[in-house]
């Protein structure tokens, strides 16, 4: 007679179940929690660069032009961003601007296009380096901030737009000088209008 095998199922006393229970959702709870340890760590560092980042780019002190507006006066890096206040200060190292537009000025923000800044330094070195002639201050009054007029060393004033192209203002600023210079010292003029294209105004004190 064949005999029957039956197996046996041994079953856990219950405190080791509950053990092991309670070991999972330890262990399940402490996965959680460390995942989102890892996720603030993460997100906040991210963070934290990103900052940095934007910080850094904004430690760009590198004077390139000053422009004032009555006794406060704020400097301006390439990009045309305001980095520091301070009263009124002399000297032709720099680009000098005298604002008159009445729009609101603040430290950290864009104060001038860089696009227009960079053609009112181009236009000052050249003019001083091709033609002898030092551009002292700068003023403009208008919204769009394209007219400007500057002072020279000898008294008179030059008014430019950056519209128009430098390279072509500065030819037409040396030929005008050349044909005023033919019938009166430059001494006596007032200024010299270039604003309009293809065209020259000028005019003597009387």
């Amino acid at each position: 007679m064949a005999e029957k095998f039956r197996r046996i199922k041994r079953q856990q006393p219950r405190f080791i179940k509950k053990i092991s229970q309670k070991i999972f959702w330890v262990t399940g709870l402490i996965l959680i929690v460390a995942t989102g340890i890892m996720a603030w760590f993460y997100f906040d560092q991210t963070a934290f660069n990103q900052n940095s980042s934007n910080k850094t780019k904004e430690i760009d002190r590198t004077l390139a032009a000053i422009i004032c507006r009555t006794e406060e006066c704020f400097w301006l890096n390439e990009s045309g961003i305001s980095f520091n206040k301070s009263g009124r200060t002399a000297g032709n190292l720099v680009l000098n601007l005298e604002d008159k537009s009445g729009r609101n000025l603040k430290v950290g923000e864009k104060i001038l296009d860089p696009a227009i800044l960079a053609e009112l330094l181009f236009i000052k070195q050249r003019a001083y380096e091709d033609l002898g002639l030092s551009l002292r201050t700068g003023q403009t009054d208008g919204a769009v901030l394209s007219d400007f007029d500057f002072t020279t060393k000898e008294g008179w004033t030059l008014k430019i737009s950056v519209s128009q192209n430098a390279y072509k203002t500065l030819e037409t600023l040396k030929q005008a000088l050349a044909e005023i210079k033919k019938t009166a010292p430059t001494s006596g003029l007032e200024y010299i209008d270039l604003r309009v294209p293809n065209k020259v105004y000028y005019k003597f004190f009387r």
